[in-house]
């Protein structure tokens, strides 16, 4: 029940402002839990930007240097990139070749005879199929082998709609009927021929057919015997060529004009009558300059994380209540809040402990590479920078890396990039460690995650199943309980000042009334 409020009328006093002053005294302590409600929502959301980083950090190294060719760069040169242009791969050694094309690989291709009188809505019906029928075609495949596939052709099927069907298979054909020669025409998507010494056929053919054969009997196409003795296959497309040509003095052929070999791919785009140079070698700057970005991406992420844990925390600075910010321009607002915010993190363990582990990754040797070699990031240059405010940062000596890239990249790419595992012994003492430097740090930053995760959650976690979470929830339960404490002091208040001015206004009626009565009794 509402209590009943009795403005100072009767006593003069102003109520409102009286019990308002009353109140702020007592709100002062539910001030505070949202104060420290706030803190706390502070303090998660700079976990979760710090999870952030982390997760952005961890997608690099997946994205540049989990897979060995990401990182470990060759590179390859043509004397003549408007006949051969290269490419390096990741398996391609140090080498130099000549080439000589003499021949390109070409499609095969096939045309009908006219279908005289007719269009491309012309049905096969109308050209004389009483039945649906349904061919088997085999074509020519990138892999050198042959795909087949069954066909159904309806009476109803119009001339573009065979067209249609077979660019829609599975067989990389392309077909397309012509309306001004009337002619269907056909070509592997593929380049090559199927010509070997035991087989003659046709780059695509019709290999067998339930009902009628519209291809030979309305389309017109020929019709004849492989080199085998197999009667009736009818040739949709023939004479495609492989590409020919001498690499390092040995005739080759390809059915494609793209081709890998020993770790380089060639393109060929044009017949030479002059050698072409070829260069293969491994991309030292290339490296450098990925390792460079690897150890810019590193200092930007401990540069972050140690000011967190080494922020200045302002004490004297706690979050504004609504009253305060109301008295306050925007401008002032930020200036509180940027130290209000400050040092929510100072001397973290969560993070301090992780930065320790991600040094310790950095600099223990990577085992199983072998002896006497290049297993660590120090014996490629890479070390902490002396100046102790740095927090750990990383420098790089270019001279000693590019000297180990050139001597060894192997071995480089394997420290970084190796995956591998733990060992231990019986007394859970860490015996080897096989794992590359950047699986350590991804293992590393998976295990901060999860620590901090713990304590201040993710979006898709519920306030009870992280720590900070349950504070909130607990912080929520004080103000909300206090709220109701709040609400009946303030109602306890108003009847107390109701109650006086009650009775002020009592004693002041009898007043009047004895005034009244004495008046009347002076005037007899």
């Amino acid at each position: 029940m509402a209590t009943m409020r009795i403005s100072g009328l009767a006593s003069g006093m102003d109520i409102d402002k009286i019990v308002g002053d009353l109140m702020k005294a007592e709100r002062i302590p539910l001030d505070k839990l949202y104060q420290k409600k706030q803190i706390l929502e502070w303090q998660r959301d700079d976990y979760r930007d710090i999870n952030k980083q982390l997760a952005d950090f961890d997608t690099y190294l997946f994205d540049n240097f989990m897979l060995s060719s990401n990182f470990y760069k060759k590179t390859a040169t043509s004397s003549n990139e408007g006949a051969l242009t290269v490419k390096a791969t990741s398996s391609s050694y140090d080498s130099t070749n000549t080439m000589t094309i003499s021949q390109l690989a070409t499609a095969a291709s096939g045309v009908s005879a006219a279908v005289s009188g007719a269009s491309s809505t012309t049905t096969l019906g109308e050209r004389g199929l009483a039945a649906d029928t349904t061919i088997t075609i085999a074509a020519l495949q990138s892999d050198g082998t042959y795909k087949e596939e069954a066909i159904t052709f309806k009476t109803t099927d119009t001339l573009a709609d065979v067209a249609k069907k077979l660019n829609q298979s599975g067989l990389n054909i392309n077909a397309i009927f012509d309306e001004g020669s009337k002619k269907l025409g056909i070509s592997t998507r593929t380049t090559g021929t199927a010509d070997t010494d035991t087989i003659d056929k046709a780059e695509v053919y019709v290999k067998s057919a339930t009902g009628d054969d519209i291809f030979a009997t309305i389309f017109g196409f020929s019709t004849g015997n492989d080199q085998n003795g197999n009667a009736g296959v009818t040739s949709l497309a023939n004479g495609g060529k492989n590409a020919k040509f001498t690499l390092n003095g040995l005739e080759m052929e390809r059915q494609s004009n793209t081709f890998t070999i020993n770790g380089i791919e060639y393109t060929l785009k044009a017949v030479t009558s002059n050698p072409i140079m070829i260069t293969s070698s491994t991309d030292v700057d290339g490296m450098i300059a990925k390792i460079e970005e690897f150890v810019n991406k590193y200092n930007e992420l401990i540069g972050s994380l140690n000011d967190k844990i080494n922020e200045k925390r302002y004490r004297d600075y706690p979050p504004l209540t609504d009253e305060q910010k109301a008295e306050m321009t925007e401008k002032q607002i930020e200036l509180w809040e940027e130290k209000a915010k400050s040092g929510l993190l100072r001397g973290d363990s969560i993070i301090s402990n992780g930065l320790s582990q991600m040094r310790r990754d950095l600099y223990s040797r990577v085992d199983g590479i072998g002896t006497n070699v290049i297993d660590s990031l120090s014996e490629f240059g890479i070390t902490t920078t002396s100046d102790i405010t740095q927090g750990g940062k990383l420098v790089i000596d270019k001279d000693k890396l590019r000297t180990a890239l050139e001597s060894d990249p192997d071995k480089v790419v394997k420290t970084l990039t190796q995956s591998g595992t733990i060992t231990k012994d019986s007394n859970g003492q860490i015996t080897s460690d096989t794992r590359g430097i950047v699986q350590r740090l991804r293992d590393t930053i998976k295990s901060i995650t999860r620590n901090i995760e713990k304590k201040a959650g993710k979006p898709t976690l519920t306030e009870t199943q992280y720590s900070l979470g349950k504070q909130l929830n607990d912080v929520a339960s004080q103000i909300s309980d206090f709220q109701r404490r709040l609400q009946d002091i303030e109602d306890r208040y108003w009847k107390q000042f109701t109650a006086m001015e009650e009775a002020i206004q009592r004693a002041n009626q009898q007043s009047a009334f004895l005034m009244g009565q004495f008046g009347g009794g002076m005037q007899g």
